[in-house]
């Protein structure tokens, strides 16, 4: 994402927010999209916070609704399902994408179809994969793990907040365990009652807006700084 010249609101300089932003990729962070915007704006977000076509990224990606477009869509130009390095399920669907590696060696893959709860399902599949990079890899670097899930706003619908609360504390642990980098969507107004419950369990939102006329936009709040940046270009 374009942040080289977001700061912090009232900070005349970039220098904190920055360190910020190296700290995330250096220890690991788990974001919380917001934001009542069209589906296209949502993917234009996944696909730049999953990483650039050309660098070295394991990419997970969990559609928990199939409605809400392909999941295959959402990942960056050039990078592709059947690639080594991707993981993509559509809970929803109760399909996937996995690397063949995955499907050639002794590797246990969670059942795709059974009437576990979808929020069960969701979690195992992010994990097994997760654990699959790690294991191939002989440990991830950091920031190298990249994690979508969109959306929690179909969960929080169908579980509520607190199982959906449950469920990101769980992944976000594993996503922090291998120093990661994890976002996960909520079409919600940033000031609605549900971004505010869930809000604790990330270190930083991103909330996005798009006027029209005008680019799309985003500013990030981190709960730890008490602090916002100001709104700049997606």
């Amino acid at each position: 994402m374009s942040l080289q010249r977001a700061s912090f609101r009232g900070d005349c300089s970039t220098q904190d927010f920055q360190e910020v932003l190296k700290r995330f990729k250096s220890d690991g962070c788990n974001l919380l999209v917001t934001g009542t915007v069209s589906e296209d704006v949502t993917v234009t977000a996944t696909q730049t916070l999953l990483g650039a076509p050309n660098a070295d990224r394991k990419r997970v990606v969990a559609l928990a609704d199939s409605r809400r477009g392909n999941v295959f869509e959402r990942l960056p130009p050039g990078v592709e399902s059947d690639d080594p390095d991707v993981w993509v399920v559509d809970q929803h669907a109760r399909q996937r994408s996995v690397p063949k590696a995955a499907k050639s060696r002794d590797f246990d893959l969670p059942a795709a179809n059974d009437d576990r709860d979808v929020l069960t399902r969701l979690r195992e599949e992010i994990v097994a994969a997760i654990g699959y990079f790690q294991e191939t890899t002989d440990g991830l670097d950091p920031s190298q793990l990249r994690l979508s899930v969109s959306s929690l706003g179909r969960l929080v619908h169908e579980r509520g907040p607190s199982d959906v609360a449950q469920f990101v504390r769980s992944v976000s642990a594993m996503v922090r365990g291998v120093r990661g980098m994890g976002h996960y969507h909520l079409p919600r107004p940033d000031d609605d009652d549900v971004v505010d419950r869930l809000s604790p369990l990330f270190d930083a939102r991103i909330e996005l807006r798009k006027r029209d006329g005008l680019p799309t936009e985003q500013r990030w709040h981190v709960p730890q700084h008490e602090q916002s940046t100001d709104w700049v270009r997606l």
